[in-house]
């Protein structure tokens, strides 16, 4: 059975990473035991793990957003490309019929999808999917920090209209075929192509973020 400070912070974890509060928040531990309908313990533990897992900063009165400095994001980009990169080469050398299965079906998926939300869930699925490919736990565990840090840190607004991802999901389809031929250096340099895209069009949206209104996605 699941324990209250891991529902909570799943709770708030997923909140934190689609854009659920805006940049100004402040998280009172007594207003979301409250909320929640537990112990400030729990709470605080729970917030405790998501201001080390590099989400949040302990403030006076609470928790607030970790809200970090162009340099910082760059940099998290740069590490998180050199990750995941690296695990589409490692996906490449190790991959299973099963590995590959999953990987089509997401393609697919995305493919098929014509509501921008869909499309873009069926991508970060892939993603996953490669990840997973690559067999190297470590990787895998150190590239969700960086993109949940990313999600806080550049949310992605979801523009309107499935034409929007045809660049994205064709880049993707390479990814793929290079994983299945075995060709880790050709897997390595797409992806790695295809996550200097998506820093380019986030850090974009970042700095024309308080020009607009749009609704960040996952």
């Amino acid at each position: 059975m699941k324990s209250a400070r891991d529902a909570v912070y799943e709770a708030l974890h997923e909140r934190l990473t689609h854009g659920y509060y805006p940049a100004d928040v402040v998280l009172i531990p007594q207003a979301l035991s409250e909320e929640f309908g537990v112990s400030r313990t729990p709470v605080r533990e729970a917030l405790g793990l998501l201001e080390r897992k590099g989400l949040l900063v302990a403030a006076s009165r609470g928790f607030v957003l970790r809200i970090r400095s162009d340099e910082e994001m760059l940099e998290i980009f740069e590490v998180r490309a050199i990750l995941e990169s690296s695990a589409a080469a490692a996906a490449a050398e190790r991959h299973t019929p099963v590995d590959i299965a999953r990987l089509k079906e997401a393609l697919a998926l995305s493919r098929s999808q014509t509501d921008p939300a869909e499309i873009r869930h069926a991508l970060n699925v892939f993603h996953d999917c490669v990840m997973l490919a690559a067999h190297n736990r470590t990787i895998y565990n150190l590239e969700r920090e960086l993109r949940d840090q990313i999600k806080v840190g550049a949310p992605w607004f979801t523009p309107t209209g499935r034409e929007s991802f045809d660049s994205s999901v064709d880049e993707h389809g390479q990814i793929l075929e290079a994983i299945i031929d075995g060709s880790a250096e050709k897997a390595r340099l797409l992806m790695l192509e295809h996550l200097n895209h998506d820093r380019d069009v986030r850090i974009s949206q970042l700095v024309s973020r308080s020009m607009g209104a749009d609704k960040p996605s996952s």
